[in-house]
């Protein structure tokens, strides 16, 4: 026997019909009737298709891996080609398969961007920036800085907010200039 990874993208009337694991009973019910035996089963669930197949856009996908005599498995393909549910199925020999990846240890963060980081005061606009021998800001100075940031805003807002049509200086640059509305 040997090791095979087989994939299959099943209707999703299959698991509407006969439940929620019911694309895993059919599949594992193939492979024992043909001499294999299922070691394991990831069932991925519905899932989008790459692309449509016929009209359908979700698939109920279920990968597995299977002990199964080489002269068998093109019986097993037989019969998933056939097979109406079965959208679309894939079998290859496990030896072939890239091995996975090692598991990825998590990020350790740096004990200087451990700690939180500091809130800086907001910057006036009328004001450059502060700074490094300036002493630090004062309750009034945070205040005001944050009055004129909102002042800044709210005429952004309200620049924003004014209908789109032809500027003033239009309507001055061409004096008697008759309009036609």
């Amino acid at each position: 026997m040997r090791e095979y990874e087989l994939t299959v993208v099943y209707d999703l009337a299959v698991a509407e019909a006969g439940g929620q694991d019911a694309s895993v009973a059919h599949l594992t019910n193939l492979v024992e009737t043909r001499g294999g035996q299922v070691l394991k089963v990831d069932h991925w669930g519905r899932r989008r298709l790459a692309y449509p197949i016929g009209r359908a856009l979700d698939g109920d996908y279920v990968i597995s891996r299977v002990n199964l005599e080489p002269a068998a498995v093109s019986a097993l393909e037989a019969s998933l080609k056939i097979d109406e549910r079965v959208y679309r199925h894939l079998v290859v020999r496990a030896d072939e398969l890239p091995p996975p990846p090692p598991p990825r240890e998590p990020r350790q963060q740096p004990a200087a961007e451990a700690a939180a980081p500091v809130a800086e005061a907001p910057v006036s606009p009328e004001s450059p920036a502060e700074t490094a021998s300036e002493a630090p800001a004062t309750e009034e100075a945070t205040q005001e800085a944050a009055t004129a940031a909102t002042e800044v805003v709210e005429s952004a807002a309200a620049t924003a907010a004014e209908p789109a049509g032809e500027p003033e200086a239009w309507e001055d640059a061409a004096p008697g200039a008759e309009t036609s509305d």
